[in-house]
């Protein structure tokens, strides 16, 4: 898989924060171990630590497709993966050929809540 176009509109809707401050789910077409090279093509900037989910999520029927596709990726320092879901694939009834299974993902960033925590256990030792 490669991506070949909407690095530049990233890079005018999302500035320089793209580099550092970045988040992207969907259907990448690769494994988790293949989103660090296509995340260089489309964002740019600091690449993203280890895609979640990881797993089969492509496509019905799935005795003629297999796919670890969907993920949820961040280049954001800190962020941490905090479980996700695939989910059973739907509308069965309509034959979806090539529908991949929903996905969801949790994804904890850093933020005050941290630096609340840290200053309360500062305080804690100083006593």
């Amino acid at each position: 898989s490669s991506i070949t176009r909407g690095h530049d509109i990233v890079k005018s809707v999302c500035g320089d924060a793209r580099e550092r401050c970045a988040l992207a789910m969907g259907d990448w077409n690769v494994p988790g171990n293949g989103v660090a090279a296509l995340w260089e093509a489309l964002i740019g900037g600091s690449p993203p630590g280890r895609p979640e989910p990881d797993q089969r999520s492509c496509c019905y029927p799935e005795s003629h497709h297999y796919g670890i596709f969907d993920h949820l990726a961040t280049n954001i320092l800190g962020a941490r993966h905090s479980g996700s879901t695939v989910h059973p694939y739907q509308l069965l009834e309509e034959n979806p050929v090539k529908q991949h299974r929903a996905v969801s993902a949790k994804l904890v960033l850093p933020g005050d809540g941290d630096l609340a925590a840290k200053a309360l256990a500062a305080e804690v030792v100083k006593e």
